[in-house]
């Protein structure tokens, strides 16, 4: 099955959500160049080598949220990533009854628009 890596982007900081063969696993690092460079580290050790890969999906809460760090990491490691709307992060957020917007509404509005990605239904 393929696993997903969810970045939430606030101004100051990068919360990632990694599927694990056991649930997710979550941190929070600056959003900063270094914080970036720790996160991917991070998401790779958490997120092992799944049989049927990994999709990276960059969510935020605002259009103003600053994603430049990340992408620019993203795009110096020609990382090809998705992106969830805020409006998609906070209906998926309150979909799936998570407490708040978190890297996992990310990576749960990622899954409702390409379940079949995932091997699941949309």
């Amino acid at each position: 099955m393929l696993k997903i890596i969810a970045i939430l982007v606030f101004s100051g900081s990068l919360n990632v959500a990694v599927e694990t063969d056991s649930g997710w696993a979550e941190k929070s690092f600056a959003n900063t160049a270094n914080g970036a460079e720790e996160l991917i580290g991070f998401a790779e050790e958490a997120v092992g080598d799944p049989p049927d890969g990994v999709r990276v999906v960059l969510g935020a809460l605002s259009e103003e949220d600053n994603l430049e760090h990340i992408v620019n990491l993203f795009n110096a490691l020609e990382l090809k990533h998705g992106f969830a709307t805020p409006e998609e992060v906070k209906a998926a957020a309150a979909k799936h009854q998570l407490p708040g917007p978190s890297a996992i509404a990310v990576a749960k509005a990622d899954q409702d628009k390409f379940g079949a990605l995932y091997g699941r239904t949309p």
